[in-house]
């Protein structure tokens, strides 16, 4: 019952995990075992607080469906690999502990599938990457060693009807993703690539998937370059220009959020009533 301040050493977006630091002596410690050493069937209790501290320590039981299911993100566009089980977990456990029957800790409850089409979908971090994710927050203040492009990006249906069905009638690629943000430090700022062009190929592969992109990259190290085909759609005529660019993958340091899938401000938004007429009069044959 007792209340600490706390300090945020840091924090991982892709597994949502942080760490915090309190100033405080001869407290108990939590004993952790490798998540490697898990079965499938294997029986595993979850502990936290579903609801809030009115269900102050819940603690419920499960068995292990699999040892490393791949569950995406949708915040983040990158797959982890996940515990799965079926021990009740409800808003409140995520960040809660799941244990073996020695009282060890495996994992830490992350997500579930939430729908009256699914029963007892459970999801936990494993322990080994827990320790991993940890120990680099602790001595170096985020996860070293991870890739990234530097871009924010959406897919062209969440971006503007326009993008959407210029990207249709095309023909261009239907994974075809949209570049709604770049960070300064990306390297795609050494070419004339701007907010709303397009990214159609990688490594002169079709984009067939928005997702195709950050699934490369999350097995790729900082300085591997990517090749990718950018498109911009000039819009005054509705004429499109295309341009192959070379990029080397920079350090992700989580200080904004990896690859993501999100939603941005775009040219389109402003423009007038006889602009959508004139796109699609020229494309829509009207």
């Amino acid at each position: 019952g007792t209340e600490y301040p706390a300090d945020v050493v840091g924090y991982d977006t892709r597994t949502d995990i942080g760490v915090l630091q309190i100033e405080a002596k001869d407290l108990p410690s939590a004993e952790f075992a490798s998540s490697a050493s898990l079965t499938v069937g294997q029986t595993v209790y979850a502990i936290g607080n579903p609801g809030g501290s009115e269900f102050f320590g819940s603690f419920t039981k499960g068995m292990i469906s699999a040892i490393s299911r791949p569950i995406g993100s949708s915040s983040t566009g990158y797959e982890m690999e996940c515990i799965q089980h079926d021990a009740a977990i409800n808003p409140g456990n995520s960040g809660g502990a799941l244990v073996d029957g020695n009282g060890c800790i495996v994992g830490i409850n992350s997500q579930k599938i939430a729908s009256t089409e699914y029963e007892g979908m459970g999801f936990a971090v494993p322990s080994d990457m827990v320790m991993e994710v940890f120990n680099s927050i602790v001595d170096n203040g985020y996860v070293v060693g991870r890739a990234k492009l530097g871009v924010r990006y959406t897919v062209p249906s969440s971006y503007s009807q326009s993008y959407a069905m210029y990207v249709q009638v095309k023909g261009l690629p239907s994974g075809s993703i949209v570049i709604a943000e770049i960070d300064p430090e990306s390297k795609l700022n050494d070419y004339d690539v701007k907010v709303g062009d397009l990214i159609t190929q990688v490594n002169g592969k079709d984009m067939t998937a928005p997702s195709m992109l950050a699934d490369m990259i999350e097995n790729m190290s900082v300085g591997d370059e990517l090749k990718l085909t950018i498109v911009h759609i000039n819009t005054s005529d509705w004429s499109q220009t295309e341009q192959e660019v070379t990029v080397s993958l920079i350090e992700d340091k989580g200080t904004t959020q990896a690859e993501t899938t999100t939603q941005s401000s775009n040219p389109f938004d402003n423009y007038s009533g006889s602009d959508w007429y004139d796109f699609f009069r020229q494309f829509g044959g009207r």
